[in-house]
């Protein structure tokens, strides 16, 4: 795992290479293989339930299917993709978002509720620009076959910051800051997945 701090003149974030281990990664890829089924069937419940950035309209901004973890398992150990998650709120974590910008520090250590969304987007799909309803966002990409892929590009938008599309690649950020996912461009059998989480701080819990 390879972490990097930077920071804009706003904000600081956090830009993690290869988040998950060889052996984490198969886990995940098991358990992504199982939920794809369920976003197969369902293919809209989810992605238009409560909580997704919407246009004006009301539709979804986002052109992929999202599919809300937490609502799924009762128990967060059945699941490989929660429980490794987890480490996101390690030590070396909390530290490193707060040397990213000083006000970061407390609030990221104050954390004590956070939701996981996976998100999958096939070919011609894409996330509008949008922020996100919480204190902090990370935001993990898993590429099914990235060979066979080009664009879906993770941005700051407001910043002209883009992340490209790697495979097990985190960034950690505050939610206001407004970000997007360009459009994918791949193989019938190649996908984009990202594992959203989104953070929270619930005073006088």
């Amino acid at each position: 795992m390879l972490v990097s701090h930077e920071a804009t003149k706003d904000f600081g974030y956090l830009r993690i290479l290869d988040l998950y281990s060889d052996n984490e990664l198969e886990d995940i890829w098991k358990e992504v293989s199982h939920l794809n089924h369920i976003m197969d069937v369902m293919p809209n419940t989810w992605r238009d339930s409560g909580g997704r950035a919407k246009n004006k309209d009301g539709t979804s901004k986002m052109s992929g299917n999202g599919l809300y973890l937490d609502s799924i398992y009762t128990d967060r150990e059945s699941s490989t993709i929660l429980k490794y998650n987890r480490k996101l709120f390690s030590d070396d974590i909390s530290k490193r978002m707060g040397e990213a910008h000083p006000s970061n520090k407390i609030p990221y250590l104050s954390i004590n509720k956070d939701v996981t969304i996976l998100n999958r987007y096939l070919d011609s799909q894409k996330y509008y620009p949008h922020y996100d309803i919480a204190a902090f966002t990370a935001i993990t990409v898993l590429l099914h076959k990235p060979e066979k892929i080009d664009g879906g590009e993770f941005n700051f938008v407001d910043y002209d910051i883009s992340f490209g599309c790697i495979n097990n690649s985190c960034v950690v950020f505050p939610s206001w800051v407004e970000h997007s996912v360009s459009t994918l461009v791949c193989a019938e059998d190649s996908r984009r997945y990202s594992i959203a989480q989104l953070m929270y701080i619930n005073y006088g819990t």
